[in-house]
Formats: C-alpha cells, structure tokens, sequence
C-alpha cells in the first residue's frame, strides 16, 4: 500500500518529486501522471522567516511536519512576546 500525495497547487495525484538547487537554494516541482507539473515554491520561504517571530520558520509545501513545527513556533513565539512585555 503506497501514500498517494495530492499536489496542493491543482489537487491532482502527484507521480513524482523533483527539486532542483538555485542560488543555493532548494526549490520543488510535482509532476503528475499526464507529464504536466507544478511548481509548489522552496523548502524554506526565507523573507517570509525573517518577518516571524525568531521561533517561527516557514516552510515550504514538501516539508513533512511542518504543521507541527508551526504550532510549536507559535507557541514559543507568544511565550516570548509575553515575556518581553512583561518586563517593559
């Protein structure tokens, strides 16, 4: 039984994963069964991060778990900011 992964650009089935590097940076395509693809971004979105909180990366749509990341950056996040103002 395989995982059957839905391409969140177009919701088709996605065939295959390829990435490729620019600028040092990694970037994804999803190709699908009539041989068309789709460009779903980076593995990192590094402006979007450098905006966040410092506990907050934002990740692209391949990264596996990053829901989860994203919960707990939110969580520290909000520790933080607590904190800081506290002390004002």
């Amino acid at each position: 039984m395989s995982n059957t992964i839905i391409c969140p650009r177009c919701g088709r089935t996605v065939r295959s994963i390829h990435s490729f590097t620019s600028n040092g940076r990694t970037y994804y395509r999803f190709y699908h069964e009539d041989g068309s693809r789709c460009y779903v971004g980076p593995r990192e979105y590094i402006y979007a991060t450098k905006t966040q909180w410092k506990t907050l990366v934002i990740m692209g749509a391949v990264e596996v778990g990053r829901e989860e990341s994203y919960i707990e950056g939110s969580i520290k996040a909000i520790r933080e900011m607590n904190t800081a103002f506290q002390e004002l």
